[in-house]
């Protein structure tokens, strides 16, 4: 699934806006695996449900985070960015708004 990415306070235009892509989504219960890439990364990434919410983690970066509802990018992009740079986590909470519909239609 393609979806789109913005970063309004980018300087350069080329930096502004990029295109995102979430590959392999695989559903296992309440968990989720994905590839996900934009902006030059790719990284594999599990999404899942704990007591308090959801949880992202990153095995092969060495994140994990919490996350808020899967298509609040605001919250998710500030607790995404104390670990990655600007450009993936904001490619990483546009995947996960494009993943929260996708996990809609698949009930």
């Amino acid at each position: 699934m393609e979806f789109f990415c913005e970063n309004s306070a980018a300087g350069h235009a080329d930096d502004r806006i990029w295109k995102g892509y979430v590959k392999q989504l695989r559903r296992h219960g309440d968990t989720v695996e994905a590839d996900i890439s934009g902006k030059g990364s790719a990284m594999h990434v599990i999404i899942g449900r704990y007591e308090y919410g959801r949880y992202l983690c990153i095995p092969d970066w060495g994140i994990g985070s919490t996350l808020a509802a899967l298509d609040d990018c605001f919250w998710n992009r500030e607790q995404l960015e104390r670990q990655l740079g600007r450009a993936d986590a904001i490619t990483l909470s546009e995947a996960l708004k494009a993943i929260s519909k996708e996990l809609e239609d698949m009930g």
